[in-house]
């Protein structure tokens, strides 16, 4: 089975994993990619396969097929797609209040083990004005990809960014209809990322997701790897990080800052994750 590989595929600007294509997209073998793909259908109909379903995609649906994940199309009827990939952690992407949707969370910050394990990849569909808008910038996309003039990539980057967040306030509607465990999962993560600085109890988080409390911890480490008081201590962590680099505040205020109320304990968990201590952080990192 053939894998679309990040060397092969951004060859031709390695430092900078994004591409937008428009394809007038035939009959594929099943294959699997080392990079996030979203595919928009502009018109046409044909069947999509992954390693669990296989449906009709029309104009106007939206596919994202996630890291390592499997598919194909096994039919085509003047289907024209585009396919933009990316590899989410080499692009630098200011998430600055995306956290705070849940459908950006479901779409980008979910394991591809989430996926598997729940047998789907996310899929949803717009219409109407939503499409019109979302059509529009991928065509100023595919203007800056074809033309690479000084800039292209800050355009693209920034076109990028307005595509997110579009698909990921559509995908936060379609999810809050269906109600399915991404958009859960998703809910809990944006939870976490907007109140880390407070005091978080699991009791408040397993009643955020709707879930019992077993099937709560067992989606939620499926969906980030780890446990939900893991990922709040990390989500603190990376705060402090920021911190460290660009702010003048001693080691103890970042701590109380993040949501630690024990310095020595913050200093202890910084260590365990990023092998360095807090302040040997900061000088490694501040010029």
């Amino acid at each position: 089975m053939q894998t679309k590989q990040v060397e092969i595929v951004f060859r031709h600007d390695r430092d900078f994993p994004l591409r937008v294509c428009y394809e007038n997209q035939n009959v594929t073998p099943m294959h699997s990619h080392q990079f996030t793909e979203i595919v928009i259908i502009i018109s046409g109909r044909g069947i999509h396969e992954t390693k669990f379903s296989k449906y009709e995609i029309i104009g106007g649906d939206v596919l994202v097929v996630p890291e390592n994940g499997y598919h194909r199309y096994v039919e085509t009827d003047s289907l024209v797609l585009v396919n933009l990939v990316f590899k989410h952690e080499n692009l630098p992407i200011p998430l600055i209040d995306l956290y705070k949707l849940p459908g950006f969370n479901a779409l980008f910050s979910i394991s591809s083990e989430h996926f598997d394990k729940n047998r789907f990849y996310p899929k949803f569909r717009i219409e109407g004005n939503d499409f019109a808008r979302i059509k529009r910038i991928l065509d100023e996309m595919k203007d800056e990809t074809i033309n690479v003039i000084p800039g292209y990539r800050c355009c693209l980057m920034g076109y990028f960014m307005v595509l997110i967040s579009n698909l990921s306030r559509l995908y936060t509607e379609n999810l809050n209809k269906i109600n399915e465990p991404s958009f859960k999962i998703g809910k809990v993560l944006s939870y976490i990322k907007s109140n880390f600085r407070q005091p978080i109890k699991l009791d408040k988080l397993i009643e955020n997701s709707g879930m019992s409390r077993s099937t709560f911890m067992r989606k939620f480490n499926q969906a980030t790897g780890i446990s939900p008081v893991n990922y709040l201590i990390q989500t603190r962590i990376n705060e402090a990080c920021s911190l460290l680099r660009q702010s003048e505040m001693n080691i103890s205020e970042i701590a109380f800052k993040v949501g630690f109320n024990d310095s020595n304990y913050f200093s202890r968990q910084f260590y365990k994750s990023v092998k360095l201590s807090p302040s040997q952080f900061r000088k490694k990192n501040t010029v």
